[in-house]
């Protein structure tokens, strides 16, 4: 595999391409915890700092999939660079206004959310269009999977490490710096300017929505983002509740370092049968690893835990990058592939807002809880969908 990636790496501009997207997810790994520790620190309310943090997934939820079809429509440079600076500018005054009724913040939240930058998923539209050979695309779906471990390893470890040494706002101000800055850098990759959507391709109300088989996958992935939700507010509040509110950042990596570990050994296969099934296996794997986390432990103990309960992520989105675009109705790809993320964010909104009120009235085990029911209803949802899954796969591959 890494001779593979070597390959994807070796054309014109890859390199800029996948350190960009990098720069990008880190600052996505690193913006929610940065909130949930800022507005903690500086109103003294998980509920309310998970309040805004689920703004921010429900505006991620509603405004990135207008952006995924304008970038369909017209390319990728404007939107791109006009979506970060909103994003930014959002981000920087929630810093500057942090004792603002709640309303106004969780308002700026949802905006910054919605103006969240699309660069992975037109990172993976320039792939379709410069590897030409179908092993070096496969090897770019877990190529992409490895980028986005990555950059939750290293965003919470950077947001928890700001935190630890710096006040409290510099992790949001720093990850609103990163995600302006990257995504100018990629819009101005001459593969990025030279990208032209399908223009006005008839694409309905609905756009890649029509898809039954794609519907199912993004209910699936919404559970999931639950999990994720409520995994990462239980990080903060068992860090805050040991008196290292900086572990927090470490919990979170130590999830996405075994979910990279889980990416690396664990292989998805290219036919439709074992395609979907491995979709299901690793929704039920997800499940099962997030059960110790719900046993009494010591933070350093829980980083090891949190390892074991990443460990089937990374192959779990590799799966469904693959189903995604394979399930995509023609001329809508940009827009499936920020369906498929724009579910996970909104199921993380919702674990966040969930989990917030549930850690300040009881213990952050019960935030834990909550992410294992919404893994539970994620392989719950996957097994009662693989035959729409597998038929739709199939059809795609045959033709």
């Amino acid at each position: 595999m890494i001779k593979r990636w070597r390959g994807v790496l070796s054309h014109p501009y890859a390199t800029r391409l996948v350190l960009t997207n990098l720069a990008v997810r880190v600052s996505a790994g690193a913006v929610v915890l940065s909130l949930v520790l800022f507005l903690e620190d500086a109103r003294g309310s998980f509920a309310a700092a998970g309040a805004v943090a689920g703004a921010y997934g429900i505006g991620t939820a509603l405004g990135s999939p207008p952006i995924g079809r304008l970038i369909d429509r017209h390319g990728q440079t404007w939107t791109l660079i006009g979506s970060a600076l909103l994003h930014g500018l959002a981000l920087l005054l929630v810093v500057a206004v942090p004792t603002a009724p709640l309303a106004v913040l969780s308002a700026l939240g949802a905006v910054a959310g919605a103006a969240r930058p699309a660069v992975p998923a037109c990172v993976r539209s320039l792939w379709i269009e410069l590897l030409t050979d179908e092993a070096d695309r496969r090897a770019s779906y877990r190529l992409e999977s490895v980028v986005l471990e990555l950059g939750f390893i290293l965003g919470p470890v950077f947001a928890g490490g700001l935190v630890a040494v710096l006040p409290a706002a510099w992790p949001v101000v720093s990850s609103a710096l990163i995600a302006v800055v990257a995504t100018l850098v990629f819009a101005a990759t001459p593969p990025s300017r030279a990208w032209r959507g399908t223009g006005h391709a008839e694409r309905g109300l609905t756009g890649p929505l029509r898809s039954p088989a794609l519907l199912s996958l993004l209910t699936s992935r919404a559970a999931l983002g639950v999990t994720i939700g409520a995994v990462q507010v239980g990080a903060a509040a068992a860090a805050t509740a040991g008196g290292r509110s900086g572990v927090s950042g470490v919990l979170l990596g130590g999830f996405a370092l075994g979910s990279l570990i889980g990416g690396t050994l664990l292989v998805v296969p290219r036919d439709a049968l074992a395609l979907t099934r491995s979709y299901l296996v690793f929704s039920l794997a997800m499940a099962a690893g997030l059960v110790p986390l719900l046993i009494p432990a010591q933070l350093w103990v829980l980083v090891a835990l949190f390892a074991v309960a990443g460990l089937s992520m990374a192959p779990l989105n590799a799966a469904a990058y693959e189903i995604t675009d394979l399930t995509a109705p023609p001329g809508t790809g940009t827009e499936a592939r920020i369906w498929t993320s724009t579910a996970t964010a909104g199921g993380t909104a919702l674990g966040s807002a969930a989990a917030g009120p549930l850690v300040d009235a009881a213990v952050p085990r019960t935030a834990f809880l909550l992410a294992l029911a919404g893994a539970l209803l994620a392989a719950v949802i996957a097994v009662a969908t693989r035959s729409l899954l597998r038929d739709r796969v199939a059809g795609t591959l045959v033709r």
